[in-house]
């Protein structure tokens, strides 16, 4: 019954990380081009925002999960963050842990920084602002997209 509940914690981790990465990529792939391409700028703009905010319950949700799974872990395995630079495995996960916190932050002013300044600039009708403010929002949108690959990578590294 132990192997159940943490292969249930595996399966809550792995999950939250789908659900928190493909959501980032649908977005980005999908739902930003094709809200562009739509022709009427306001009313594409109302699409992402309102997609944005619809993952942004979910993406929080799984970025929690992510966490509280992952710690969860680390601790099944009798490691402590002390030990984790201790170790090849222990700095992948630190590695890991770093890449979701600047992930996190960056997503976080995404969402509460740089989107609103594109908003705002393109209601003033500044199109030059927006467009700044848009390729703040596009380098932001390409770390996330690394940074998740990354952080991808480092996880299926772990398992062994």
């Amino acid at each position: 019954m132990r192997d159940d509940v943490w292969t249930l914690v595996r399966f809550l981790h792995v999950l939250g990380a789908a659900c928190w990465v493909g959501g980032m990529v649908i977005i980005g792939a999908v739902v930003v081009p094709a809200a562009r391409r739509a022709g009427d700028r306001a009313a594409g703009r109302r699409v992402i925002t309102a997609a944005a905010r619809r993952f942004g319950v979910l993406g929080a949700l799984a970025f929690a999960v992510i966490l509280a799974t992952g710690f969860a872990l680390i601790d099944h395995r009798d490691l402590s963050l002390a030990d984790l630079p201790d170790s090849d495995y222990g700095q992948r996960v630190l590695a890991k842990i770093a890449l979701l916190a600047a992930m996190g932050v960056v997503t976080v002013a995404h969402a509460l920084w740089q989107a609103p300044r594109v908003r705002r600039a393109e209601e003033a009708g500044d199109e030059a602002t927006a467009r700044r403010w848009r390729l703040v929002g596009a380098a932001a949108d390409s770390f996330l997209l690394l940074a998740a690959l990354a952080t991808l990578w480092l996880a299926v590294s772990l398992v062994y």
